[in-house]
């Protein structure tokens, strides 16, 4: 009978089959063999959908920030590693815009977006600050905040 993970015996059946399962008898257990990691690139997989391209495995060169040693080592083994994670210090999180679209014209940092009217479902708070944005001058600001929506759907809303 076992007690806390020990047992005692003269049965010699019974210590050949134990230690023949692995157990340890008047010694340490032996150590289990260390895991070897697969390479995935020695796997051969079904592709259900569409087919995925992991950066680790085979990486291309507009990649953005791919993980290191992609392509040369064991994608999941200790040679392949990411540079860090997204947002962990100065590290760029995306690749930077381009600054040509292909329209010729270059945006600025001063050129104000574009600002869309609200439906007439909006509040009178968003109809108000949509309205400001059509008007620079301050005098008519004034008249904005108390005009009500009705008046500004009418004025602004066209």
């Amino acid at each position: 009978m076992f007690s806390d993970g020990a047992a005692e015996t003269d049965n010699e059946s019974v210590i050949a089959y134990c230690r023949g399962a692995g157990y340890g008898i008047d010694e340490e257990p032996p150590a289990p063999p260390a895991p070897s990691v697969p390479d995935p690139r020695d796997v051969t997989t079904t592709v259900v959908g569409g087919p995925l391209r992991d950066a680790a495995v085979e990486p291309k060169p507009g990649d953005f920030r791919p993980p290191v040693g992609a392509g040369d080592g064991n994608p999941h083994g200790p040679d392949v590693y990411a540079p860090g994670l997204p947002g962990g210090g100065l590290q760029p999180t995306a690749p930077p815009d381009p600054v040509d679209d292909g329209t010729g014209e270059v945006p600025t940092i001063d050129e104000p977006a574009e600002v869309k009217r609200p439906p007439q479902a909006a509040t009178v708070g968003e109809w108000r600050d949509y309205a400001k944005t059509q008007v620079e001058d301050e005098a008519v600001h004034a008249e904005i905040d108390r005009a009500t929506k009705a008046e500004l759907i009418k004025t602004y809303g066209g």
